[in-house]
């Protein structure tokens, strides 16, 4: 039994989704009100039988164990398996010893940055002059302890004295940011006469402080913890642990600039406020937001500074996250919807303050007002055009107003590919800043900021005339099959012949990563012969993750998707780079004699089906695998998703008391096609 299956048996996936939402017994399942959506009427649904989940709102999304925390939480896959492994009491494979010693180190640096900041909370808490201070900023006990602030005191060795006692050395202080080490090798604490802020990761862990100055004549105002193993500017977002579940609730997040704002934001209610940690947000900062948001508000200050920092930061992610392979490219459209390779895609407002006011003093003088000010954002065109516009004189010449249009076009017609967009941003640029539009035409300007298109190579996915582009393409899915099919269900506890069908299609595509080019053109030709059935056609859309049950075997797909997209590395080398220690023993697992494991351990109708398999040794042997061998196992893979869909839809159906006929005929057509070619490979 794997690690994962380990966890799974031990662990009932109804005890962890209670943790997150009420469950009610409904016949052999539970229901209750979606977890990552607001809704009144309960329609997310848990098996217990195969220990899934599925919402069957409109996100129509479901899984597994694995998937269901991987959402709530916004972690990844290893954090995911490390967690829910400490949960159930199970040992994951030892790490090498110096990946074991690093882990053991971060460990300690984490206990001794959480001791920390118990001890200036204390130290706060115990001294009234600082705790008056904190009252006049409109601070309450409450939120004091919330956000656990704290005091560093005017002494040189506070700090370091108090944890040497308790059996830290210097080094770890050191690596911790606690203390510095001047030039005479002298050591003393880094903050002094400070209120001191913890910082936070996503998992509530201190990482490192913002340091506010007490007194008047203290340089700098604000002093960080310095970047180390544990704090990296660039990764944290201030006060996400607190408004983690709120802005998923509200799917909305107000990105603000200083610590204090995002306190006075949560004291006042309003919990999904969030602070960038330097002067811009990152590319980074943006996709965290991206997995709990559809909406990112930024609440800059409204003094010249503030608007530099909005534009710098719109820039920075905007150029940061376009690269010329389109990989990671961030677009905006009309609207201020940002997307980044067609997964990333956030409808970016600006709020803007009185003049004079940030969100701290805004929130205290007038803290009903906020919610509105949230709500009648400006849009990111709207906002970039008026900043431009105010930038110039009324005499400034055609130059500068040329420059200025240059400036920020990149930004403008950055569209997602939509011309109607594209031109609508440039046509109010033209209009606001007086220029014509055979100027701009000239100046191929209208053409800047759009992504840079990969070029075609031999393998790339062709664009499917009746409605499937690419990969990544635009074509939308009939929300109902989107609605009974987006993420399948999980394996049952104990292997299955579905788990050994994914195995042995992750053992070929770990070898010849490209061929799930193949496995889209045999689905696009069976798109072809669907007669313009919508269910059928989005039923056979291309090969992706949700083909696979597993939250493990999806994750390695992912990677292996990725390797025959990018064309740095041979995708062999890019999924060797890439590949995590929990995945290794994943692959380790199916890549041994793949053909010879799955016939053995595969289900009599499993034999039956690819008997073939066996007739493909020699050529296994000599490192070439026949396509007809893995399209039919894409199919079978397929044929199990369909059915699974049919048997979902007929218990949302029923439970309605209602039956949707028409998706049933799709689904049962999309079934037949692909029997029919299932029999052709043989």
């Amino acid at each position: 039994m794997s690690t994962i299956d380990d966890i799974k048996a031990r662990l009932d996936i109804i005890d962890v989704v209670q943790s997150y939402t009420p469950l009610k017994k409904a016949g052999r399942s539970y229901k209750g009100l979606c977890p990552f959506h607001n809704e009144k009427t309960p329609s997310f649904v848990v098996f217990p039988d195969t220990q899934t989940w599925r919402c069957f709102c409109a996100c129509g999304e479901g899984g597994d164990l694995f998937s269901f925390v991987m959402k709530a939480e916004g972690w990844d896959f290893s954090e995911t398996l490390k967690v829910l492994a400490e949960r159930a009491g199970v040992e994951i494979q030892p790490r090498t010893p110096q990946a074991q010693q690093k882990d053991e180190h971060r460990e300690k640096l984490t206990r001794l940055l959480n001791s920390a900041a118990e001890f200036y909370m204390n130290l706060l808490l115990n001294d009234k002059a600082v705790r008056d201070y904190v009252k006049k900023r409109g601070l309450t006990d409450d939120t004091i302890r919330e956000f656990g602030l704290g005091y560093a005191p005017d002494a040189w060795q506070t700090t370091l004295d108090h944890f040497a006692q308790i059996g830290y050395t210097t080094d770890d202080m050191l690596a911790a940011g606690l203390i510095i080490k001047s030039d005479s090798g002298r050591m003393y604490d880094r903050f002094r006469q400070r209120l001191m802020i913890p910082i936070h990761d996503a998992r509530g862990n201190v990482v490192g402080f913002g340091a506010r100055a007490l007194a008047d004549d203290q340089v700098p105002k604000y002093l960080n913890s310095p970047q180390g193993e544990l704090f990296d500017k660039s990764q944290l977002l201030y006060g996400f642990h607190l408004a983690r579940r709120d802005i998923r609730e509200t799917e909305t997040v107000v990105v603000v600039e200083g610590y204090m704002d995002v306190i006075q934001a949560h004291q006042a209610g309003y919990k999904n406020v969030v602070a960038q940690m330097g002067t811009a947000l990152t590319p980074t900062q943006v996709q965290t937001l991206a997995k709990y948001a559809n909406r990112l508000v930024m609440a800059l200050d409204s003094d010249s500074a503030g608007v530099k920092a909005t534009m710098r930061g719109l820039n920075v992610v905007h150029e940061s996250l376009t690269g010329d392979n389109g990989e990671a490219a961030v677009t905006f459209d009309a609207h201020g919807m940002m997307s980044m390779s067609g997964h990333l895609k956030l409808d970016t407002r600006i709020l803007r303050l009185p003049q004079g006011k940030d969100p701290d003093d805004f929130i205290r003088e007038r803290p009903d007002e906020w919610g509105n000010l949230v709500n009648t954002s400006i849009s990111l065109a709207d906002y970039i055009i008026n900043i431009v516009a105010k930038g110039l004189s009324p005499n400034s010449s055609i130059d500068e107003r040329e420059r200025a249009a240059k400036d920020v076009l990149p930004l403008l017609t950055a569209t997602s590919n939509n011309d109607l967009y594209r031109t609508r941003n440039v046509q109010r640029l033209i209009m606001r800043l007086g220029l014509n539009q055979e100027t701009i035409r000239l100046m191929g300007l209208a053409q800047q900021g759009q992504p840079k298109q990969k070029p075609k190579q031999g393998n790339e996915r062709s664009t499917y005339s009746g409605g499937y582009q690419n990969r990544k393409g635009n074509r939308d899915v009939s929300p109902r099959f989107k609605q009974i099919t987006d993420a399948p269900l999980a394996n049952k506890i104990r292997t299955s012949p579905a788990d050994e069908l994914e195995r042995y299609c992750l053992s070929i595509l770990l070898q010849e990563p490209l061929w799930i080019y193949a496995a889209d053109r045999k689905l696009r030709q069976l798109q072809l012969l669907a007669d313009d059935d919508e269910m059928a056609i989005d039923a056979l859309e291309p090969f992706t993750q949700d083909d696979f049950t597993r939250g493990d075997h999806r994750v390695l797909f992912q990677l292996i998707e990725k390797a025959g997209e990018q064309d740095a590395l041979e995708p062999s080398e890019y999924i060797k780079q890439n590949l995590t220690p929990e995945l290794q023993t994943l692959v380790d697992m199916v890549l041994p004699e793949p053909l010879e494991n799955f016939h053995q351990r595969a289900s009599e109708m499993h034999r039956t089906e690819l008997k073939s398999v066996l007739r493909q040794n020699q050529k296994l042997v000599e490192d070439r695998l026949e396509t007809g061998e893995f399209l039919r196992c894409v199919l079978e893979m397929r044929l199990t998703r369909i059915e699974r869909a049919t048997s979902e839809l007929y218990f949302l159906d029923q439970d309605a008391e209602t039956v949707d006929y028409k998706a049933i005929r799709g689904l049962a057509r999309a079934k037949t096609l692909i029997q029919q070619a299932l029999r052709d490979l043989r």
